[in-house]
């Protein structure tokens, strides 16, 4: 029996946890990307966990029949090295964005909480973060990882509690908003929610896939993760779908309804809130100077202050607005990475089913 064999219900918890960062639980990505359809952002929601749960099973399979753990060879099954440098550079892009997306985050909650202008938030977590980064991160990361549960629970008192505490408005079906042009239309903005995640996912799912004994074991993980993704999903999306009159044009939603409950249940949420966008973007930080290592043998402590600085200069533009452009362009170049991970597993199993037929 192999002793570091990994259980279903760590599988659930690595998909679950996966998807659920800093930015899904301030409320802005399920705000821009489900909740101002209303009842079709509820629909999408469901249909976002199917694909996601398809997508999971398939890339840790795909991880455990082969034992590719690399990303780009996860998508392009074939040797195609321009191809798979393509994605691998997209990759690094995606973790650098999260970065900037964090910087941002922290900035437009240390405005929100003390009044600190957004400029000089951003420029203190890119501080801390290139600090950090390059003494003892490690630990600190394993600190962040608890932090993140905390948070998730925090998110769904706040939302339990919303129902008691605001009125709210009806739920109508807008199958087309023009919050954000890149996300015109319900589906298409459930496809690039769904493209861009699985980005993330991937990094996390992947690498344990070679551990788990049987594939069913990853059938039943994934299923449970999945269960537990629509119970936060759900607990999240409904009060910012039916309090969009308070929360729609907010930078941090979540936020701003754990203050309006109570200001002190605002205060310990805005530190879970931090800590989860610190903890996110430093686990970014780490992902980029790796990946850039491999590719240009360079210093780190020469490259983790200049990512820094880039981030920085990049989360000028503002969260919610970075949210509204960054994710759904991502999502979009996800989507063909997504195509490759649907035909390499199609391959795969193309292959098993001709060798049981001989």
């Amino acid at each position: 029996m192999n002793l570091k064999s990994i259980s279903s219900r760590q599988i659930a918890m690595a998909f679950t946890g996966s998807f659920l960062g800093a930015g899904f639980v301030s409320g802005q990505e399920l705000m821009q990307f489900f909740a101002v359809f209303g009842s079709f952002g509820i629909i999408g929601m469901f249909f976002a966990i199917l694909m996601l749960f398809t997508f999971s099973c398939s890339v840790m399979k795909i991880a455990k029949r082969t034992g590719i753990t690399e990303f780009d060879k996860i998508i392009v099954e074939k040797e195609n090295p321009w191809l798979r440098a393509i994605f691998g550079g997209v990759f690094i892009i995606f973790l650098f964005g999260l970065v900037v997306v964090m910087i941002a985050g922290a900035g437009a909650l240390l405005y929100q909480l003390f009044g600190i202008p957004i400029i000089l938030g951003n420029a203190l977590m890119a501080i801390c973060l290139a600090i950090v980064a390059l003494y003892g991160a490690k630990g600190v990361l394993t600190a962040f990882s608890i932090t993140v549960p905390l948070l998730i629970v925090a998110a769904l008192i706040s939302s339990i509690l919303s129902f008691f505490y605001f009125e709210g408005k009806n739920i109508v079906a807008q199958p087309f908003s023009g919050a954000n042009p890149l996300l015109g239309n319900w589906l298409f903005s459930t496809i690039a929610f769904v493209s861009y995640n699985m980005m993330a996912a991937i990094s996390i799912l992947v690498p344990i896939a070679t551990d788990v004994e049987e594939e069913k074991t990853i059938d039943k993980g994934i299923f449970q993760g999945a269960v537990q993704l629509i119970i936060v999903f759900v607990c999240i999306l409904l009060p910012l779908t039916f309090n969009q009159n308070i929360l729609a044009d907010v930078e941090l939603p979540m936020l701003t309804l754990a203050e309006k409950i109570h200001p002190l249940w605002g205060t310990v949420y805005a530190i879970l809130l931090f800590c989860g966008m610190f903890g996110s973007a430093l686990s970014c930080i780490f992902g980029v100077t790796i990946r850039v290592k491999k590719i240009k043998n360079t210093n780190t402590y020469m490259l983790t202050p200049i990512v820094a600085v880039m981030a920085f200069i990049g989360s000028i533009a503002g969260f919610k607005n970075l949210i509204a452009i960054f994710f759904p362009v991502c999502g979009y170049i996800g989507f063909f990475a997504m195509i490759g991970i649907l035909m390499h597993f199609l391959s795969l199993q193309q292959k098993i089913n001709m060798g049981l037929e001989e």
